[in-house]
This record gives structure tokens, C-alpha cells and sequence, in this order.
């Protein structure tokens, strides 16, 4: 058997573990709901064109990427792939006599622009010396792709926000104390052992950021199309979800029964809320390095019977 205080360690990884998968499903369902990657992805070509608030409005409306969106919505597509974003943006560019496999009718549209950032921006892209148009688009996709990646940063920042509220409506619903949570672990041998058995079948699993999104967009000709994929692996088992009644719940009772009682019960809530806000990767790793301590601290007699 493992230690006593490492199973409570694993058990409470674990609890944290399937809590925050919970709070991650519903913030990647209201994001969804919300568009906020379409409006994250706008934001991220925004800044990309630097004031060229016309030319930004024409590459939106332009047909390879108006005709990916149905027809009378409003929202935003919420991937536009590298390949099309340059195909479009040197289309708008080289205007609508030129070709954009021209390097004149590129570099004479860059000179028209109007925003000076934007300007100088594509003159270091694409200086006077490139004379290959291929090279121009292969160059702007890879732009494209650095400025993305920014923009998956601004979004992790801001759903941080989302995941912390979730996290607390989470703890406050289920009544997820981590201190009731770390007694009742230490008290219940049984239980313990049935969290360190379902840890060790959820760390089979894939690790959560790669059950992320929660919905694809398979089709590249319309960003809008999403399909649900994934829920049944990110979803808790019914065996997780009995585990979880065990140690948490409010089961009618009353929150607490004087100050003490209740700063305890309020210290728990925000010990569990802060545990959430660092999300189901963290704590699947962290889940990870406790099993292996485990693992390896049995005795050679116990290797050999779990063998057999």
C-alpha cells in the first residue's frame, strides 16, 4: 500500500483533475456560444494590418472569406487558414486591375497604402530585391501564422477570467471544500483507494489539452461549420462522478455551524477555487508525478504480486 498522505495528495489531484475538466468543457461551450474566437481572430487581423481599417473591411468582405460564413450571419469566422488569408490580403493589395502574382502590381499596391506601419511593415516582408510572388505569399502565411500565434495568447489570458468565475460557481454548487475534501481522504482508506484506481485510469487518457477544442472546423471552405467532437473523453465516467458524491456535496446540510466552522469552510472553497484556476493540464501532470512516486516507492514483494 502507498502512503497514506501521498494517496491523499492523489486523491485531491485527481478531484482537481476532474473539476477542472468540468470547468474547461463549459468555458470551450461559451466561447463557442459567444464567438469569441471569431472576435479574437478579427481582433488579431486588426492588429496585424495596423490602421488599415478599409483594407481590413475588404478582406472580410472578400468572397474566399465572406462565402465561408452562411449567408446573412453575423458572426465572425473563427479560422481562417494562412494559405487563404495571404491569397486574399495580396489580392487586396495588388488592387483590382493588377495580379497578385505580379511583383510590380504588389509592390506599386503597397506603396498606396495609407497606414505608414502597415506600409513599412510589408516593404520588410517584401522588399524591393524579391521577385518571386510565391515567396511573397509563402512569407506572409508564416507572418500570419506568428501574428496567431499572439492571438491564442491574448485568448488563454482572457478566458482565464472565465475559467476563475467557473471554477468558483463550480465550488460553490458542488460544495467542493478541499480541507472536508483532504479529511474525509484521510479517513476513508477504501475511498482512498478507489481515487487512486480511477487516477490511474484517467491519466490513460489523453492529456486534456489534447481533448481541446471541443468543437473542429473540418471543413477549410467554411469556418462556421463546427462539429462537436471529443465530449465523451473530456466527459466524467459515471464511475468518477459517484467518487466525486463521496467526498463532496451539500447533502442538506448546513454550510457550517459557528466562525470558526465557517472561516474553514470559506478558506476550503478558495483553496479548491485557486486549485481550478490552474487548470486540468497542471493538474494531470502534477497527478502524473505523484503516481510515479507512488509506483515506484512499492516494495519489490508488491511489484511482483501486481505483476501476477
Amino acid at each position: 500500500m502507498g502512503l497514506p498522505i501521498l494517496d491523499v495528495a492523489i486523491g485531491l489531484s485527481f478531484i482537481y483533475l476532474l473539476l477542472s475538466l468540468v470547468c474547461t468543457s463549459v468555458n470551450e461551450l461559451l466561447a463557442g456560444a459567444m464567438n469569441q474566437r471569431g472576435k479574437f481572430l478579427k481582433l488579431g487581423v486588426e492588429r496585424l494590418l495596423s490602421g488599415e481599417t478599409e483594407l481590413k473591411e475588404r478582406l472580410y468582405k472578400h468572397p474566399l472569406i465572406e462565402g465561408t460564413t452562411a449567408k446573412g450571419s453575423s458572426r465572425l469566422p473563427a479560422y481562417i487558414s494562412s494559405k487563404r488569408f495571404a491569397v486574399v490580403l495580396l489580392d487586396e493589395i495588388s488592387g483590382p486591375d493588377g495580379s497578385r502574382m505580379k511583383m510590380d502590381d504588389l509592390k506599386r499596391g503597397i506603396e498606396g497604402l495609407k497606414s505608414s506601419e502597415f506600409k513599412t511593415a510589408l516593404k520588410a516582408l517584401i522588399p524591393e530585391t524579391m521577385t518571386d510572388a510565391f515567396q511573397a505569399h509563402e512569407v506572409i502565411e508564416e507572418w500570419f501564422n506568428e501574428g496567431m500565434d499572439r492571438v491564442s495568447g491574448w485568448y488563454k489570458r482572457h478566458t482565464q477570467i472565465y475559467v476563475v468565475l467557473l471554477a468558483a460557481v463550480v465550488t460553490l454548487g458542488l460544495n467542493a471544500d478541499s480541507l472536508h475534501m483532504a479529511r474525509v481522504l484521510w479517513v476513508n482508506p477504501t475511498l482512498r483507494a478507489q481515487l487512486v484506481d480511477a487516477a490511474s485510469v484517467r491519466l490513460e487518457k489523453d492529456r486534456p489539452e489534447e481533448m481541446l477544442p471541443l468543437v473542429e472546423y473540418p471543413d477549410p471552405d467554411d469556418p462556421t461549420k463546427s462539429v462537436a467532437v471529443n465530449i465523451g473523453r473530456a466527459a466524467l465516467s459515471p464511475a468518477e462522478q459517484d467518487l466525486l458524491t463521496q467526498v463532496m456535496g451539500w447533502d442538506g446540510k448546513s454550510p457550517a455551524d459557528g466562525p470558526l466552522s465557517l472561516f474553514a469552510l470559506v478558506l476550503g472553497w478558495l483553496m479548491t477555487i485557486a486549485a481550478l484556476a490552474l487548470g486540468a493540464p497542471f493538474w494531470f501532470d502534477t497527478l502524473k508525478r505523484f503516481m510515479n512516486i507512488r509506483n515506484t516507492g512499492r516494495s519489490p514483494v508488491e511489484a511482483r504480486d501486481k505483476a501476477a
